[in-house]
Protein backbone atom coordinates (compact mmCIF):
# COMPACT_ATOMS: atom_id res chain seq x y z
CA UNK A 1 0.00 0.00 0.00
CA UNK A 2 2.76 2.88 1.02
CA UNK A 3 4.49 1.64 -2.59
CA UNK A 4 1.35 2.01 -4.43
CA UNK A 5 0.83 5.77 -2.52
CA UNK A 6 4.72 6.69 -3.02
CA UNK A 7 4.09 5.55 -7.18
CA UNK A 8 0.46 7.61 -7.31
CA UNK A 9 2.40 10.66 -5.47
CA UNK A 10 5.40 10.54 -8.14
CA UNK A 11 3.06 10.22 -11.27
CA UNK A 12 0.68 13.18 -9.73
CA UNK A 13 3.80 15.27 -9.45
CA UNK A 14 5.11 14.47 -12.72
CA UNK A 15 1.60 15.30 -14.06
CA UNK A 16 1.57 18.94 -12.27
CA UNK A 17 5.13 19.52 -13.40
CA UNK A 18 3.68 18.72 -17.45
CA UNK A 19 0.95 21.01 -16.94
CA UNK A 20 3.06 23.67 -14.94
CA UNK A 21 5.34 23.44 -18.15
CA UNK A 22 2.58 23.54 -20.50
CA UNK A 23 1.28 26.68 -18.90
CA UNK A 24 4.47 28.46 -19.18
CA UNK A 25 5.12 28.27 -23.31
CA UNK A 26 7.72 31.28 -22.78
CA UNK A 27 9.43 29.65 -19.87
CA UNK A 28 10.01 26.98 -22.21
CA UNK A 29 11.04 28.91 -25.13
CA UNK A 30 13.47 31.00 -22.84
CA UNK A 31 15.43 27.38 -21.56
CA UNK A 32 15.87 26.65 -25.63
CA UNK A 33 17.11 30.24 -25.98
CA UNK A 34 20.09 29.83 -23.38
CA UNK A 35 20.57 26.15 -24.47
CA UNK A 36 21.07 27.22 -28.22
CA UNK A 37 23.00 29.97 -26.91
CA UNK A 38 25.09 27.27 -25.42
CA UNK A 39 25.72 25.39 -28.00
CA UNK A 40 26.46 28.28 -30.55
CA UNK A 41 23.22 27.63 -32.91
CA UNK A 42 22.91 31.55 -34.29
CA UNK A 43 20.35 30.66 -36.36
CA UNK A 44 18.46 28.85 -33.65
CA UNK A 45 19.20 31.49 -31.37
CA UNK A 46 17.50 34.22 -34.19
CA UNK A 47 14.45 31.98 -34.48
CA UNK A 48 13.62 31.36 -31.08
CA UNK A 49 13.78 35.19 -30.09
CA UNK A 50 10.87 35.29 -33.31
CA UNK A 51 8.52 33.30 -31.85
CA UNK A 52 9.23 35.52 -28.39
CA UNK A 53 12.06 34.03 -26.31
CA UNK A 54 12.96 36.86 -23.82
CA UNK A 55 16.54 37.65 -24.92
CA UNK A 56 17.30 39.14 -20.99
CA UNK A 57 15.37 36.26 -19.59
CA UNK A 58 17.61 35.07 -16.33
CA UNK A 59 18.73 31.85 -15.55
CA UNK A 60 20.97 30.59 -12.52
CA UNK A 61 22.22 33.28 -10.47
CA UNK A 62 20.82 35.59 -12.59
CA UNK A 63 22.81 34.91 -15.42
CA UNK A 64 21.54 35.29 -19.53
CA UNK A 65 22.21 33.67 -21.96
CA UNK A 66 24.60 36.39 -23.85
CA UNK A 67 26.80 35.03 -20.36
CA UNK A 68 26.88 31.62 -21.80
CA UNK A 69 27.49 32.35 -25.38
CA UNK A 70 30.24 34.77 -23.96
CA UNK A 71 31.95 32.17 -22.01
CA UNK A 72 31.70 30.02 -24.59
CA UNK A 73 33.01 32.06 -27.44
CA UNK A 74 30.17 32.03 -29.78
CA UNK A 75 30.51 35.60 -31.46
CA UNK A 76 28.04 35.04 -34.00
CA UNK A 77 25.31 34.10 -31.07
CA UNK A 78 26.48 36.96 -29.17
CA UNK A 79 25.84 39.31 -31.85
CA UNK A 80 22.61 37.72 -32.70
CA UNK A 81 21.65 39.14 -28.32
CA UNK A 82 23.03 41.79 -28.83
CA UNK A 83 21.18 43.32 -32.04
CA UNK A 84 18.07 41.91 -30.79
CA UNK A 85 18.46 43.95 -27.47
CA UNK A 86 20.83 41.72 -24.84
CA UNK A 87 22.08 43.81 -22.08
CA UNK A 88 25.78 43.82 -21.89
CA UNK A 89 25.47 45.24 -18.21
CA UNK A 90 23.80 43.23 -16.61
CA UNK A 91 25.75 41.44 -13.18
CA UNK A 92 25.03 37.62 -11.83
CA UNK A 93 24.33 37.31 -8.52
CA UNK A 94 27.10 35.12 -7.36
CA UNK A 95 30.74 36.62 -8.95
CA UNK A 96 29.22 39.68 -9.51
CA UNK A 97 30.64 39.18 -13.10
CA UNK A 98 29.42 40.20 -16.61
CA UNK A 99 28.91 38.70 -19.85
CA UNK A 100 32.10 40.63 -20.39
CA UNK A 101 34.10 39.13 -17.35
CA UNK A 102 33.76 35.68 -18.61
CA UNK A 103 34.81 36.56 -22.03
CA UNK A 104 37.88 38.01 -20.71
CA UNK A 105 38.22 35.36 -18.91
CA UNK A 106 38.70 33.35 -21.40
CA UNK A 107 40.40 35.68 -23.86
CA UNK A 108 37.58 35.47 -26.62
CA UNK A 109 38.00 38.14 -28.54
CA UNK A 110 36.04 38.15 -31.14
CA UNK A 111 33.69 38.21 -28.28
CA UNK A 112 34.95 41.41 -26.81
CA UNK A 113 34.75 42.79 -29.66
CA UNK A 114 31.34 42.44 -30.04
CA UNK A 115 30.20 43.56 -26.72
CA UNK A 116 32.93 46.81 -26.89
CA UNK A 117 30.72 47.78 -30.04
CA UNK A 118 27.45 48.32 -28.11
CA UNK A 119 29.39 49.48 -24.70
CA UNK A 120 32.65 50.78 -24.07
CA UNK A 121 32.25 50.84 -20.60
CA UNK A 122 34.34 47.41 -19.85
CA UNK A 123 37.09 48.88 -22.24
CA UNK A 124 39.98 49.91 -19.48
CA UNK A 125 39.24 46.31 -17.95
CA UNK A 126 40.03 44.94 -21.59
CA UNK A 127 43.12 47.18 -21.87
CA UNK A 128 44.81 46.59 -18.32
CA UNK A 129 43.85 42.62 -18.42
CA UNK A 130 45.76 42.93 -22.13
CA UNK A 131 48.46 44.51 -20.76
CA UNK A 132 49.04 42.37 -17.74
CA UNK A 133 48.64 39.05 -20.05
CA UNK A 134 50.69 40.68 -22.25
CA UNK A 135 48.41 40.07 -24.98
CA UNK A 136 48.63 43.03 -27.80
CA UNK A 137 45.35 41.54 -29.75
CA UNK A 138 43.53 42.72 -26.57
CA UNK A 139 45.36 45.80 -25.94
CA UNK A 140 44.40 47.06 -29.92
CA UNK A 141 40.55 45.41 -29.65
CA UNK A 142 40.58 48.05 -26.26
CA UNK A 143 41.95 50.99 -27.98
CA UNK A 144 39.65 50.50 -31.20
CA UNK A 145 37.02 51.09 -28.84
CA UNK A 146 38.30 55.30 -28.38
CA UNK A 147 37.23 55.51 -25.04
CA UNK A 148 39.85 54.92 -22.70
CA UNK A 149 40.57 57.79 -20.24
CA UNK A 150 43.66 59.69 -20.21
CA UNK A 151 44.29 57.87 -16.30
CA UNK A 152 43.63 54.31 -18.05
CA UNK A 153 45.84 54.97 -20.48
CA UNK A 154 48.90 55.92 -18.49
CA UNK A 155 47.84 53.20 -15.95
CA UNK A 156 48.31 50.49 -18.97
CA UNK A 157 51.65 52.29 -19.91
CA UNK A 158 53.17 52.12 -16.56
CA UNK A 159 52.33 48.61 -16.27
CA UNK A 160 53.70 47.65 -19.56
CA UNK A 161 56.96 49.13 -18.90
CA UNK A 162 57.78 47.34 -16.08
CA UNK A 163 58.45 44.51 -18.62
CA UNK A 164 60.95 44.55 -21.47
CA UNK A 165 58.89 42.18 -23.35
CA UNK A 166 56.17 44.18 -23.48
CA UNK A 167 57.65 46.87 -25.39
CA UNK A 168 55.54 46.53 -28.37
CA UNK A 169 52.87 47.28 -26.67
CA UNK A 170 54.46 50.59 -24.52
CA UNK A 171 54.82 51.55 -28.35
CA UNK A 172 50.79 50.77 -28.98
CA UNK A 173 50.21 53.00 -25.90
CA UNK A 174 51.86 55.82 -26.88
CA UNK A 175 50.85 55.50 -30.48
CA UNK A 176 47.18 56.10 -28.53
CA UNK A 177 48.17 59.28 -26.90
CA UNK A 178 49.24 57.28 -23.74
CA UNK A 179 51.66 59.52 -21.19
CA UNK A 180 54.20 59.13 -18.21
CA UNK A 181 52.52 59.58 -14.97
CA UNK A 182 52.72 62.84 -12.63
CA UNK A 183 56.12 62.62 -10.95
CA UNK A 184 56.59 62.98 -7.50
CA UNK A 185 59.59 63.69 -5.76
CA UNK A 186 61.71 61.08 -4.03
CA UNK A 187 61.73 62.52 -0.55
CA UNK A 188 57.69 62.75 -0.98
CA UNK A 189 57.51 59.74 -2.26
CA UNK A 190 59.21 58.53 1.03
CA UNK A 191 57.41 60.20 3.59
CA UNK A 192 54.34 58.10 2.32
CA UNK A 193 56.35 55.07 3.17
CA UNK A 194 54.45 53.25 6.23
CA UNK A 195 51.57 51.17 8.13
CA UNK A 196 48.14 52.34 8.02
CA UNK A 197 44.98 50.47 9.32
CA UNK A 198 41.30 51.34 10.03
CA UNK A 199 40.12 51.22 13.04
CA UNK A 200 38.15 48.55 12.07
CA UNK A 201 39.25 48.14 8.62
CA UNK A 202 41.87 47.11 6.33
CA UNK A 203 45.41 47.24 6.83
CA UNK A 204 47.96 48.53 4.41
CA UNK A 205 52.04 48.61 4.29
CA UNK A 206 53.24 51.16 1.82
CA UNK A 207 57.07 50.78 0.39
CA UNK A 208 58.87 52.90 -1.87
CA UNK A 209 60.53 50.38 -5.00
CA UNK A 210 62.66 51.33 -7.65
CA UNK A 211 61.21 55.20 -7.31
CA UNK A 212 57.56 53.91 -6.82
CA UNK A 213 55.27 53.57 -4.60
CA UNK A 214 53.43 49.95 -3.74
CA UNK A 215 50.80 49.05 -1.47
CA UNK A 216 50.57 45.59 0.15
CA UNK A 217 47.21 44.15 2.06
CA UNK A 218 46.56 41.89 4.67
CA UNK A 219 46.30 39.16 2.18
CA UNK A 220 49.72 39.76 0.75
CA UNK A 221 49.17 41.44 -2.53
CA UNK A 222 50.92 43.96 -3.63
CA UNK A 223 50.11 46.44 -5.96
CA UNK A 224 51.95 49.36 -7.89
CA UNK A 225 50.46 52.50 -7.44
CA UNK A 226 50.58 55.68 -9.72
CA UNK A 227 50.18 59.51 -8.72
CA UNK A 228 47.23 61.07 -9.96
CA UNK A 229 48.46 64.37 -7.49
CA UNK A 230 50.89 64.94 -4.91
CA UNK A 231 49.07 63.65 -2.62
CA UNK A 232 46.41 60.49 -4.42
CA UNK A 233 47.79 57.60 -5.88
CA UNK A 234 45.87 54.46 -7.96
CA UNK A 235 46.82 50.82 -8.47
CA UNK A 236 47.70 50.74 -12.15
CA UNK A 237 46.23 47.21 -11.79
CA UNK A 238 42.46 48.53 -11.90
CA UNK A 239 40.46 51.68 -11.88
CA UNK A 240 38.17 52.26 -9.11
CA UNK A 241 40.17 52.36 -6.21
CA UNK A 242 42.10 55.67 -4.81
CA UNK A 243 44.41 55.89 -1.81
CA UNK A 244 45.32 59.85 -0.78
CA UNK A 245 47.30 60.58 1.59
CA UNK A 246 46.59 63.31 4.59
CA UNK A 247 49.17 65.37 5.42
CA UNK A 248 49.07 67.52 9.04
CA UNK A 249 51.94 70.15 10.17
CA UNK A 250 54.27 69.00 8.02
CA UNK A 251 53.43 65.16 8.69
CA UNK A 252 51.71 62.11 6.94
CA UNK A 253 48.99 61.11 9.99
CA UNK A 254 47.06 58.41 7.02
CA UNK A 255 45.38 57.80 4.27
CA UNK A 256 41.39 57.85 2.80
CA UNK A 257 41.22 54.34 1.20
CA UNK A 258 38.81 54.86 -1.33
CA UNK A 259 36.81 51.95 -3.23
CA UNK A 260 33.94 52.76 -5.60
CA UNK A 261 31.47 55.06 -3.71
CA UNK A 262 32.75 54.05 -0.35
CA UNK A 263 36.12 56.07 1.79
CA UNK A 264 37.79 54.32 4.80
CA UNK A 265 40.67 56.58 6.78
CA UNK A 266 43.65 54.45 7.71
CA UNK A 267 45.73 56.27 10.53
CA UNK A 268 49.43 55.54 10.04
CA UNK A 269 50.63 53.35 13.08
CA UNK A 270 54.47 53.40 12.78
CA UNK A 271 56.71 55.74 13.92
CA UNK A 272 58.81 55.62 11.11
CA UNK A 273 58.56 59.85 10.71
Amino acid sequence: MTLKRTALLALLTLALAASAAAQDPKQALNEQLYEAARKGDAAEVRALLDKGADVNAKFRYGATALFKAAERGHTEVVKVLIERGADVTVRDTFYGATAMTWALNKEHTGVIRAILAKSAEGAGDVLLTGVHSGNAELVSVALESGKLPAETLTAALVAASFDEKKASIAEMLRKAGAVPPLEVDAATLQSYVGKYKGEPGPEISIALKDGKLVGTGGSGTTLILMPLDQKTFRPVEFGGTTLTFNVEGGKVTGLNFKQGPNTTLLKRVDSSQ
